[in-house]
């Protein structure tokens, strides 16, 4: 970031939030000089004007996007995300428009990969109600699943004028969050220019477990016989194999909907695979780790400029009575891991992109991190224990939020499945829930 606009940020943060900070800091400093020796109190004066030179650069601006134009300069000193418990409501009142409503610069065109069986139903209610409450428009699917909900748009091919519902005119799509094959020029056609790109993965053994417990493959459990038939299926997986990779659900099947080459899947080349790697890793900003929810999902907040009470979350479609030693038998993964090359590949690459992100925030991120884990814990308890319809829960401001409640209607949301979810959106976008 340039100096000059440190600089510029240091001296007009507000007055209030710089004697909070003076407090602070002060108590260092006394501590810092119980010796009395001068070098070392000039030591913890140069380290308390670095401090609040690099914290109140933090508070206004993330990463390097933050030039020095008269339109930052005009929104630094303060910006509203807090939703007042009357802007959401359940049932009519929710069809309202938010639009009059000030959000400061946070990102509001997002394309959300989500994937099977990692999570992506967790992470997807959060881009459901930053959209929800803010009005915006999502791509929503032309066609209806065999249980006659328009919930996913496709899980062999990526966005077409036929597979989505175009949007009214004079309108554009804002937020792509559906099931959907990845192609970037596809999903460049129908969505803006400033889109960002995020993505999920998961570990792929455990993917292959969750795919397994919740899709149940014919493939496998009606072709092979006796005890353990996954067990079998993944000593000799190309015996079982369904044709066409995109009808198979343990054929790396991460790496499909990520967009990887078709041939790939039959030939595993390292500088091919490392070629499409560094392709989507300049494409999306960032690729959620679910076994690192909670680091992903506040990274996430960074980089989009959004309020901590717009990504709290609550786990969605965990599985429950998962019995795993009907399905696999304890030396599985090194079996699984021969034949899941490109989900292997995909994940440790985006693994380890992730761990050098988070690093790339500093210190304070960690601090951040113990806030939200406690929020969490407090708004599960809230929401899961049927509040009534006038409780809130408070949350205090902070270093990186303002003061959010908590209320009944943010539990609904929470709590709200993808299917009713996607139903009350397609009501106020195009009028009608049979579409």
């Amino acid at each position: 970031m340039d100096p000059l606009y440190k600089c510029y940020v240091s001296i007009t943060v507000p007055f209030k939030a710089l004697v909070d900070g003076l407090t602070f800091q002060m108590g260092l400093i006394a501590r810092c000089t119980n010796g009395k020796t001068p070098w070392v109190l000039f030591f913890c004066l140069i380290s308390f004007l670095t401090f609040n030179i690099v914290y109140y650069t933090d508070q206004t601006c993330h990463e390097d996007k933050c030039p020095l134009t008269r339109e930052s300069k005009a929104n630094i000193s303060t910006q509203s995300n807090v939703i007042s418990p009357n802007e959401v409501t359940i049932g009519p009142s929710m069809l309202a428009s938010n639009i009059d409503l000030d959000f400061g610069n946070e990102v509001r065109h997002v394309a959300f990969l989500k994937v099977h069986k990692a999570a992506s139903s967790t992470a997807q209610n959060i881009f459901l109600r930053f959209g929800w409450t803010r009005n915006l428009f999502f791509v929503m699917s032309s066609t209806k699943t065999i249980f006659g909900y328009s919930n996913m748009i496709s899980n062999v091919e990526t966005l077409t004028k036929s597979n989505i519902l175009p949007t009214p005119k004079n309108k554009s799509f804002d937020i792509l969050c559906q099931h959907v094959i990845y192609n970037k020029s596809a999903f460049d056609y129908f969505l803006p220019n400033d889109t960002i790109y995020i993505g999920i993965l998961r570990e792929p053994y455990e993917q292959y477990k969750s795919a397994l417990n919740y899709f149940r493959p014919s493939y496998i459990f009606r072709k092979i016989q006796g005890d353990f038939p996954a067990s079998r299926y993944i000593r000799d997986p190309l015996k079982y194999e369904p044709r066409s990779i995109f009808t198979s659900w343990t054929n790396n099947r991460q790496a499909l909907e990520f967009g990887f080459p078709p041939h790939l899947f039959s030939k595993f080349n390292t500088s091919e695979v490392n070629m499409v790697l560094e392709n989507l890793a300049s494409e999306f900003k960032l690729v959620i780790i679910s076994d690192q929810m909670e680091e992903s999902i506040l990274l996430l907040r960074r980089y989009l400029h959004w309020s901590m009470k717009d990504v709290v979350f609550l786990d969605k479609n965990v599985a429950k009575n998962k019995k795993e030693s009907t399905l696999v038998q304890w030396n599985d993964r090194q079996f699984y891991r021969q034949w899941a090359k490109l989900d292997y590949a995909l994940y440790e690459f985006f693994l380890r992109k992730l761990r050098a992100q988070i690093r790339d925030q500093g210190p304070d991120f960690d601090d951040e991190l113990i806030l939200f884990k406690e929020v969490r814990k407090n708004t599960s308890i809230f929401c899961l224990n049927n509040p009534n319809k006038d409780d809130i829960l408070p949350i205090d401001e902070s270093k990186w939020s303002g003061p959010f409640n908590i209320t009944w209607e943010d539990c609904e949301l929470l709590t709200m499945e993808e299917i009713p979810f996607f139903q009350i959106i397609g009501e106020r976008q195009y009028g009608s829930l049979d579409m």
